[in-house]
């Protein structure tokens, strides 16, 4: 109990000033699923609960369709808008963001690293998102924990290959290594936060 109320501060803390990422500098832009994170969270600290059911349904259906569906979430959410609880709120917005960052890890593994340009950036962003949300809790949990996380998204991005220029200095895609790399990341993330889901795969 006292370490999901230790998540839980740790999330609401981030809610309150998203950090930048100062790695990947092509990855500026935000994801959709941390701004919503945040407006969620921010409202749930406010009392702005209807808000809050606005947000938790706009997170919801930002995955229909996709790889991983995130419906199951909705009765958690019902519950804890009718208790307002804000911890419980914020730790539900936290595991949509990582279901997110799955979503992003898995495409490129779906389409067969075909397209660098955009595995790049889905990694990127997938790496800011956890910088943004995640890291500052599972850094206070375990410092080391939170380097190897960091680092199996840089082995991840080098997993991709890279096509070079006009072929110079081009590099095969390792998808054992992104394999690899993927499965670490998730591992240690749930590591951290026991209580995500991750989303169903559809």
């Amino acid at each position: 109990m006292r370490k999901v109320m230790l998540i839980a501060i740790a999330i609401l803390v981030t809610a309150t000033g998203v950090r930048n990422a100062n790695a990947y500098s092509y990855a500026e832009a935000e994801d959709a699923m941390v701004t919503i994170f945040r407006e969620g969270v921010v409202a749930a600290r406010e009392g702005k609960w209807g808000a809050v059911k606005i947000k938790s349904e706009e997170g919801i259906s930002l995955q229909r369709g996709h790889i991983f569906n995130a419906d199951a979430l909705s009765p958690s959410f019902d519950q804890a808008i009718a208790k307002k609880d804000v911890a419980k709120t914020a730790g539900l917005f936290a595991d949509l963001v990582y279901i997110s960052i799955r979503e992003k890890l898995t495409q490129c593994k779906k389409e067969g690293f075909k397209h660098f340009k955009n595995d790049k950036g889905r990694i990127s962003i997938a790496r800011k998102s956890y910088i943004d949300v995640l890291d500052g809790n599972v850094r206070k949990q375990d410092a080391k924990r939170s380097e190897a996380i960091l680092s199996q998204f840089d082995m991840a991005l080098s997993a991709i290959g890279n096509p070079g220029l006009f072929g110079i200095g081009a590099k095969p895609a390792d998808p054992a290594g992104f394999e690899k790399a993927m499965t670490a990341i998730e591992k240690m993330i749930t590591s951290s936060f026991a209580e995500f889901t991750g989303g169903d795969i559809r």
